[in-house]
C-alpha cells in the first residue's frame, strides 16, 4: 500500500461507516453525528466575505461550530459542510490559528476563550485538505444515490435540481 493510498483508504471508510439517515437530511446527520462524538455540531450560514474562505471549523470546549457560505447553490453548501465534516472526522488539528476578531465575526455568542480550534477553508495544498475534500466528495457521491430532503439551504432550487441531476448521473457509472 503506498503512502497516498493509505490516506484514501481511511477515508473511504470513514464515509462508509456515516450514518446517513435516508432520506437524507443534512440537519439530520450532524446530529447524529454529533450524539457519536459527544458533541454538537452547529451548522452556521454565513455570508464568508473574509479572505477566500467559504467553510470554517470553530471548534469549542463544548461543540463544533460549520460555517459556510450561505450566498452559494445547496449543492455548494453540502460540500463545504462535509468538507469541514472531514476535519473534523479525521481529527486534523489546524497548521495556523484564525484570529479571534474573525471568532467573534462569525460566531459572536461564542466565549472566544473556549476555542480550541479554528480551520479554515481555503486552500488544498496540504494532506488535511486533501483528505477533507475526498470526504467531502465522497460523501456526496453517496447521498446522490438517496432522496435528499429539502432543506431552507437552497438558493437557486432550480439550478440545484439540475446540478444535482448531472451529479447523480456522472457518478454512477452504471448509466442510470
Amino acid at each position: 500500500m503506498t503512502r497516498e493510498q493509505s490516506p484514501r483508504r481511511a477515508c473511504e471508510a470513514l464515509v462508509a461507516a456515516l450514518d446517513l439517515p435516508d432520506p437524507f437530511d443534512l440537519a439530520e446527520m450532524c446530529a447524529r453525528l454529533g450524539n457519536q462524538r459527544g458533541r454538537p455540531i452547529v451548522l452556521m450560514a454565513t455570508p464568508m466575505a473574509l479572505g477566500n474562505l467559504c467553510g470554517l471549523w470553530l471548534g469549542t470546549a463544548k461543540a463544533d461550530y460549520v460555517f459556510y457560505e450561505q450566498d452559494t447553490s445547496q449543492l455548494h453548501q453540502q460540500h463545504i459542510v462535509f468538507h469541514e465534516l472531514g476535519h473534523i472526522l479525521r481529527r486534523h488539528v489546524p497548521k495556523r490559528v484564525l484570529g479571534a476578531d474573525l471568532a467573534r465575526a462569525l460566531a459572536p455568542g461564542v466565549e472566544i476563550d473556549h476555542v480550541e480550534r479554528v480551520l479554515g477553508r481555503d486552500t488544498y495544498s496540504d494532506s488535511d485538505e486533501y483528505e477533507a475534500e475526498l470526504i467531502a466528495t465522497l460523501t456526496l457521491r453517496r447521498i446522490s444515490r438517496q432522496h435528499i430532503v429539502d432543506t431552507p439551504m437552497a438558493v437557486n432550487p432550480s439550478a440545484d435540481s439540475a446540478i444535482t441531476r448531472i451529479a447523480r448521473s456522472l457518478s454512477r457509472g452504471d448509466g442510470q
